[in-house]
């Protein structure tokens, strides 16, 4: 595992790009996860002694953007000198794992450090031959891509989630269905995903009190069906919504589970990197104001279990200092509906978090940067403005980012403005 000090010199290395020396591996897995065997960007001369293909990952890019779903893409072209990495059943086929890390040669060891950037499946891949090269170039889709029908396929039955039971149970049980019988499965490699997920401990042991009930918050209200032809995506989003989370893979290849509710402020979060004017890490970047992305009312409206009453929650920035608030620019209203909200107190919550999101998202922006390999979606970066009055520092909640695989090219970071969180109305009605 990586140490500290390596972290740090990793940092120090990436703020003189110059100096990089870039690396980029692919971890080709058995079904249980394991490693079968491993691909780098390092060139093999014809007679090398090390033996094996003499494949290579010649470029390539990866894009992250922070959603509840699929997250993480990438495309990659290899040398593909030998033939090795054909896209067929006795080569690569359906299923196979690849593993994405990326990072940097220490320069006071040698040692090669990586980071991970994701687990993928191969989707769309091509293969080209020429007189002078032989490419394969994949495009690959992070693992809810088996989750989702577009590689793993629908349901054959329908499939229910009865009343009472622990929503986070319910979804590892999703994971352990069988690719080849979709029932459940003891077999690691049989498994739609074997990773241990992550999980939130957000909801243990809070209750939820609405007309005079009382709800475990991580047990499901209602039974939860969805029918034959549907996806395993479709039972984990509605199982997420209950809980009003945010749910995707992260750069580890965990499905990961977190809420809503203690994702409101910004200001706690870790701050990544810090540009500059004169940092070289900094290539300039772009702001949009988007209008149109803009409210500062927001309702979510549930839907009736048992006693016939939907809850609602209504969050109102009347805040006079927010930019934003309903006095400077008139009421914008923003409504959503479903199933899965089923107490006020969720349906509050949950308005809160996304007034918060919608009420900041009024400006974006892009930072052309050096390519760097520890970033993650909904954390930090910095930026002096020092063409402004001050130089004040700015921070920005990144959204999504592209890094190439190669050595050379630059990345992308795309991010929204993080202001202090207006002071809000709740109120449990809509009027």
């Amino acid at each position: 595992m990586p140490t500290s000090s390596q972290f740090q010199e990793y940092q120090k290395i990436i703020a003189n790009p110059d100096k990089i020396e870039k690396l980029a591996r692919l971890d080709f897995l058995n079904p249980d996860g394991s490693v079968a065997f491993v691909l780098d960007n390092q060139y093999k001369p014809l007679h090398s002694k090390d033996g094996g293909s003499r494949a290579f990952l010649q470029d390539g890019s990866l894009s992250v953007s922070l959603q509840n779903g699929q997250r993480r893409k990438a495309s990659i072209t290899l040398e593909n000198l030998d033939g090795e990495f054909d896209y067929n059943v006795n080569k690569r086929w359906f299923g196979q794992q690849i593993r994405l890390s990326m990072g940097v040669r220490l320069l006071s060891t040698g040692e090669a450090y990586y980071l991970p950037q994701g687990v993928f499946y191969i989707d769309s891949p091509s293969l080209g031959w020429h007189p002078t090269s032989r490419q394969a170039q994949y495009s690959l889709t992070d693992k809810w891509a088996y989750l989702d029908g577009s590689l793993f396929g629908n349901l054959l039955n329908t499939y229910e989630i009865l009343e009472g039971e622990n929503i986070f149970y319910a979804m590892q049980q999703i994971l352990r269905q069988s690719r080849f019988t979709q029932r459940l499965t003891t077999n690691p490699s049989e498994m739609i995903d074997s990773i241990q997920p992550i999980f939130t401990d957000y909801f243990n042991n809070r209750t939820t009190v609405s007309n005079g009930k009382v709800y475990t918050n991580d047990i499901t209200p209602y039974t939860v069906r969805v029918e034959q032809g549907e996806t395993y995506a479709a039972i984990l989003e509605e199982l997420n919504s209950i809980i009003a989370g945010w749910i995707g893979y992260d750069s580890t290849g965990a499905l990961t589970v977190m809420p809503s509710e203690d994702d409101i402020d910004d200001q706690t979060k870790p701050v990544l990197w810090d540009f500059s004017k004169n940092s070289k890490t900094f290539l300039g970047f772009e702001e949009t104001v988007n209008l149109g992305e803009t409210y500062n009312d927001v309702s979510i409206v549930g839907e009736s279990l048992n006693d016939g009453a939907s809850p609602v929650g209504r969050a109102i920035n009347d805040d006079p200092m927010s930019d934003t608030a309903v006095s400077r620019i008139g009421r914008k209203s923003y409504t959503e509906s479903a199933d899965g909200y089923y107490t006020q107190a969720q349906c509050e919550a949950l308005a809160a978090f996304k007034l918060k999101r919608m009420t900041v998202v009024q400006k974006s922006v892009t930072f052309t940067c050096s390519q760097m390999f520890h970033l993650q979606e909904n954390n930090l970066v910095t930026v002096v403005r020092s063409d402004k009055e001050g130089s004040p520092v700015e921070r920005h909640l990144i959204q999504s980012f592209t890094m190439p695989l190669g050595q050379t090219n630059t990345g992308s970071i795309t991010a929204t403005s993080v202001t202090d969180y207006p002071n809000v109305t709740i109120i449990g009605a809509l009027d």
